[in-house]
């Protein structure tokens, strides 16, 4: 479910709005933010509880990026900063989702048990949709370290929707929001610029994710920051959705 939301804007950031690397702290509000500005998908329907767990997966694994921007805050006294919006991705999604389900999958199942089981309507459209091939993922990555990531054909796990089955490497964007406060500060063009540093860095020879279509979509965002839209598919709730990539060899 990688998309934005970010207001798009006609200007550079501000060089008062900084990027850093998210921390466990930041957790709180990273999974408000996913839940009121980016609700598409199963995981933020799932309640903050559970985001806060999944976003956490994103800050210790080797793959993972969670960056938050921040700028000083409101007093102007420039003594501290307030966050403002985040980012969470991979530099390579096959492995992330491999260590992701190594390391977590026993507490994101049971997170997300917890969350389903108070959200029935939730549960009953987890099973028609997801449930055989969410336990199909866990038992094939389960059984990974004896294989190459590229071997599976479907590199998902039960918390990581992946848009992805190469088996090079391919960064990907899951989820970006700016506080509706600081839209048009180019907090978003920014945390989307540092993910890409960090892709190219880590040998990522492209980057890709999806943008939910219709009112308040963030494909013009994309669309002016030079991601190209190689296609549109229904998502598995049903919403037309596009997949962006950017080459970054």
């Amino acid at each position: 479910m990688p998309h934005s939301a970010e207001a798009p804007a006609l200007s550079r950031a501000a060089p008062t709005v900084t990027i850093r690397p998210a921390t466990a702290a930041d957790l709180p509000a990273m999974a408000a933010w996913q839940c009121r500005y980016v609700p598409d998908g199963l995981f933020p329907q799932m309640g903050e509880r559970f985001v806060r767990r999944w976003h956490g997966s994103f800050l210790d694994t080797p793959y993972g990026v969670a960056l938050v921007a921040e700028r000083p805050d409101a007093s102007g006294t420039g003594t501290s900063a307030a966050p403002i919006g985040f980012l969470v991705g991979s530099t390579d999604q096959v492995r992330h989702v491999e260590e992701v389900v190594r390391r977590h999958r026993m507490r994101l199942a049971s997170a997300g048990l917890v969350a389903l089981a108070g959200r029935p309507r939730l549960a009953a459209h987890f099973i028609r949709t997801r449930a055989r091939s969410y336990l199909s993922r866990i038992l094939r990555n389960a059984n990974a370290g004896n294989r190459h990531p590229g071997d599976s054909a479907d590199a998902g796990a039960p918390a990581v929707e992946t848009i992805t089955t190469a088996a090079d490497q391919v960064a990907v964007i899951t989820a970006v929001a700016v506080d509706t406060a600081a839209r048009g500060s180019g907090a978003g063009q920014l945390l989307v610029e540092r993910f890409l540093e960090e892709a190219r860095a880590a040998g990522a020879p492209r980057a890709e994710l999806v943008a939910m279509l219709g009112e308040g979509s963030a494909a013009p965002f994309y669309d002016r920051l030079g991601w190209i839209p190689v296609g549109e598919h229904p998502s598995r709730d049903g919403s037309l959705a596009r997949t962006y990539r950017y080459n970054l060899s």
